[in-house]
């Protein structure tokens, strides 16, 4: 069943990203007007589908830095990262800001600084336990209507 599309800040921005049909995973289309956008919504769906978000606050950073050999390793690997922060700190982020560089030839720098907060049980409501993002179905393209979009399939 094909969801409503989502925000990251649902007072804001352009839509963030929707849910796609898929029989056992989560698979995703995500868009943003340019690729740092693009990573945040990417994020932002990474993080609403592991928690309800609204309960959460800004309470500390944590920044990503990571190299890749094209934009979909480089967003693969984003996700991973911050997969991989939530399953060893229960660490939630927010927000996002996102720098890109893709000046070097056959290489992807991000940056990502994340906002959020360590999961309080008492407080926080975890959703959908997603074991991986995977390379399956992954895709990132610039968008015939203009902007980029990209597929993800999330193993839950």
């Amino acid at each position: 069943m094909v969801e409503e599309p989502r925000r990251w800040d649902p007072a804001g921005r352009e839509e963030a990203y929707q849910d796609l049909d898929h029989p056992a995973d989560v698979f995703l289309e995500v868009w943003g007007g340019d690729l740092p956008s693009l990573f945040e919504n990417a994020l932002f769906a990474l993080y609403d589908h592991l928690a309800e978000l609204e309960t959460f606050d800004v309470e500390r950073e944590e920044e990503i830095r990571l190299h890749a050999k094209d934009y979909s390793e480089a967003l693969r690997a984003l996700l991973a990262e911050a997969l991989y922060r939530f399953e060893t700190e229960c660490f939630v982020a927010i927000r996002a800001e996102i720098a890109v560089d893709d000046a070097a030839v056959d290489q992807v720098g991000v940056t990502a600084r994340l906002k959020g907060e360590v999961v309080d049980k008492t407080r926080h409501r975890l959703l959908t336990e997603v074991k991986a993002v995977t390379y399956h179905q992954l895709a990132v393209e610039r968008a015939p209507e203009g902007g980029w979009k990209a597929t993800l399939l999330f193993d839950v």
